[in-house]
């Protein structure tokens, strides 16, 4: 089972909207998979798809373990797409951050609770994140297995704030490692990337903090690496929201000069989950034969 985040400190640079998008790729593609939505303040990862069942508890009696686990009903929301689950945002006092806090255990929360029985048949559990650095995001990062997935928007201040609060709260999660934990490398995924100079300056411009490790006086136990998949055009994961639907679904090929959705999550899985590339592949073929007979 993966367990990978969608982090940022930042508000606004696209995280629920691309989480539930690849959780829906991949569902397609054959992969068992489950979103978190962990976004205490702002759900949205569990609202962009309709369920077909939702279940009574959600990401509060998750963590403070009052939801009967052995009971899947009591907390797996069915989305309508399948081999989708979902686990829905459900603290709108936003008691959690405090419970955590001054729970012993509560940075480790997550990860101990994935651990149960219920969640091993996933082949991915993706959860997203709220654009603040809090406590909350920190207890998400540290249930990552291998990898997190941060989404940064294309423009200087934005990159700059992604270094300065998500980098820098990495590094303040550093003394977990004494207890074995190994942090995940962050995979930077640019998102809302435009045809322009400026956005092409900026792209370099965060690759060479990376590649020069001048991200972190701690680059050499911080791991940091820049996505080759980009999201480019947004209209048509706009239009998805409006639609209930993946934009893979919608959009499996394209005139414009980036790629379609359907190729953009194709490649999007295959960087972050090589080992399922004959899953792709297959959905690729499936796509194919559709648009020819459509």
């Amino acid at each position: 089972m993966h367990v990978i985040p969608v982090i940022s400190t930042k508000g606004g640079e696209g995280k629920s909207t691309q989480a539930a998008n690849f959780a829906g790729f991949l569902a397609d593609a054959g992969l068992k998979v489950l979103l978190i939505d962990g976004d205490y303040a702002q759900p949205t990862a569990s609202s962009i798809f309709a369920l077909s069942y939702e279940a009574p508890h959600g990401l509060y009696e998750l963590l403070m373990q009052t939801a009967n686990l052995n009971d899947p009903s009591q907390i797996i929301s069915k989305s309508v797409i399948p081999n989708l689950d979902v686990i829905v945002s459900n603290d709108p006092h936003a008691q959690l951050p405090t419970a955590m806090l001054h729970a012993p255990d509560g940075r480790l929360r997550l990860r101990n609770v994935l651990q149960h029985p219920l969640f091993q048949p996933y082949d991915v559990v993706i959860v997203d994140s709220q654009g603040a650095r809090s406590i909350m995001l920190e207890l998400i990062v540290l249930a990552a297995t291998h990898t997190a997935v941060g989404v940064v928007k294309p423009i200087l201040p934005d990159v700059r704030e992604f270094i300065r609060g998500t980098i820098n709260m990495i590094e303040n999660l550093m003394p977990f490692s004494a207890l074995g934990l190994k942090l995940p490398e962050i995979r930077i995924l640019i998102n809302c990337m435009k045809y322009t100079r400026l956005a092409r300056d900026t792209y370099q411009q965060l690759e060479e903090i990376i590649n020069d490790g001048s991200y972190s006086a701690h680059s050499d136990q911080i791991r940091v690496s820049l996505l080759k998949t980009c999201i480019y055009d947004l209209e048509i994961y706009v239009e998805g929201h409006a639609a209930g639907q993946p934009a893979h679904r919608l959009e499996k090929k394209t005139s414009r000069v980036s790629d379609s959705a359907f190729a953009t999550m194709y490649n999007l899985a295959n960087e972050l989950f090589p080992e399922w590339k004959d899953n792709f592949d297959r959905l690729v073929t499936s796509a194919q034969q559709e648009v020819t007979h459509g």
